[in-house]
């Protein structure tokens, strides 16, 4: 993406596959660290534009690529979709908000030419289980009332 190329699938698939199980490890750790038998939660932020990718972060594992070049670290196992929840923020916003805010911003990675690959890409996730949609115009303290409310009603 630095040099202006949109990934591929095949180029997402094992980092996503390796974002959810670090995700479940540290849960794990968290819990047997706290002694405590509640799951804990993580926050990772990444942009997941099509539902198979935000599959993979919830442990569903789909085949997306040839798997066998998409090998895990050894001292990682697959994915298991009970071992933790996984909840969406979806941030909405106009393209024309997303391209004056990447604009703005300095020396970032993503250049404001690949938005439109970007926003091509999207499969937008409203109505998916497990997705809130926040306002991406809102203020940062009403998105995270938003979200806070939104979790309380999914029993997080």
């Amino acid at each position: 993406m630095a040099s202006g190329q949109p990934l591929t699938d095949a180029d997402r698939e094992p980092w996503l596959e390796l974002i959810r199980t670090t995700a479940e490890h540290k849960s794990v750790e968290l819990q047997v660290e706290k002694g405590s038998e509640k799951i804990h939660g993580l926050v990772v932020g990444c942009s997941s534009l099509k539902r198979i990718y935000r599959d993979i972060l919830r442990g569903k594992r789909k085949e997306v690529t040839d798997t066998e070049n998409a090998v895990l670290p050894e001292h990682l196992e697959p994915p298991h979709p009970d071992l933790l929840p996984t909840y969406f923020v979806f941030m909405k916003g106009s393209r024309e908000l997303l391209l004056d805010r990447m604009q703005k911003r300095k020396g970032h990675f993503m250049k404001a030419s690949m938005l439109d690959s970007q926003l091509q890409t999207l499969e937008n996730p409203e109505g998916e289980e497990g997705v809130l949609v926040v306002d991406a115009e809102d203020s940062i303290e009403k998105q995270i009332t938003e979200v806070k409310e939104g979790l309380e009603r999914l029993g997080v």
